[in-house]
């Protein structure tokens, strides 16, 4: 009889999905932080998190790690340029953050006062 899985617990083909997107989204926020475009890096980072946290929330399955692994190595890889471009253009980068922060907070007392 096979073991149950939880529905929290993603299985190895989804978990490298996820590892994946989040090399795919890191690739994307390189491009951007090159462009320039700090308002949409800052809502890619969120999104990274997001993934981040998701792959991460149990441990990986063994079928999957390999995978895993090798994404998380050039995920890696890839934020020390993304490091290198938010300290070159550290002030632009630092407002955008913040917007999208203000703008969040912003949208969920909309939520909590709209109801």
């Amino acid at each position: 009889m096979p073991a149950e899985r939880s529905d929290h617990a993603p299985d190895a083909a989804a978990r490298e999905r996820i590892a994946r997107q989040l090399l795919a989204l890191t690739r994307e926020m390189v491009e951007l932080g090159q462009a320039g475009d700090w308002p949409a890096f800052a809502a890619r980072e969120r999104e990274r998190q997001q993934l981040s946290s998701e792959l991460f929330a149990s441990p990986v399955p063994r079928e999957a790690a390999t995978v895993v692994a090798d994404c998380i190595r050039r995920v890696l890889d890839l934020d020390q340029e993304l490091f290198a471009l938010t300290e070159a253009h550290r002030d632009e980068a630092s407002r955008a953050l913040k917007d999208m922060q203000r703008g969040q907070k912003a949208a969920n007392a909309y939520r909590r006062f709209s109801r």
